[in-house]
């Protein structure tokens, strides 16, 4: 049953990867919808991950969260009721940051040691070894670089093609102007 649930949810994050934009309208990605998903269970996704309540906080650089900031946005859900054990937990988290310890040292003394070969807040399938592996991949890390890079030249295009725009609207607007002036 745990095989079975780690490839349903890798198989949702496939789909979301492949099919959900955050700056697109939803009638665009629904064009481009596979035709194995009906166009109301994908529209029913679409809102679902483009809810706020949803979406995974992350922060303005882009780093992943911490464990203490995934542990008390997973247990402080709107309309959920928080366990005595865990507000403590929340409680001494928030202490202990705001007295500049790191937030994974914080997390450590909180919680105390890891079970063997498991890695809070990362699910049930993840364990120490595969997360050293991960991190230290170096195939994951030349994905990461070329995923930058890519992302980099394709910003570059789209700033030229803005100023090839901006200049052509300004050189109509702008007749006694020469081209090879500006």
């Amino acid at each position: 049953m745990t095989g079975l649930r780690d490839a349903w949810k890798r198989h949702k994050r496939n789909i979301k990867n492949k099919y959900f934009n955050k700056n697109a309208i939803i009638e665009e990605m629904l064009q481009n919808r596979p035709n194995e998903i009906p166009e109301v269970q994908l529209r029913q996704l679409i809102e679902y991950w483009d809810d706020e309540d949803v979406q995974r906080t992350t922060k303005e650089n882009n780093e992943e969260p911490s464990k203490s900031e995934m542990f008390i946005t997973i247990c402080t859900k709107k309309g959920k009721e928080v366990h005595t054990d865990t507000q403590v937990a929340i409680s001494e988290l928030q202490n202990r940051q705001s007295s500049r310890e790191s937030t994974d040292d914080a997390f450590r003394i909180v919680f105390e040691k890891e079970q063997p070969g498991r890695v809070r807040c990362y699910g049930r399938s993840l364990a120490t070894n595969s997360l050293k592996k991960m991190k230290n991949s170096p195939s994951l890390n030349k994905k990461h670089a070329n995923e930058i890079t890519f992302s980099k030249e394709e910003m570059k295009e789209m700033m030229r093609e803005e100023m090839r725009c901006f200049f052509s609207q300004f050189m109509k607007n702008n007749h006694v102007l020469n081209f090879h002036d500006i």
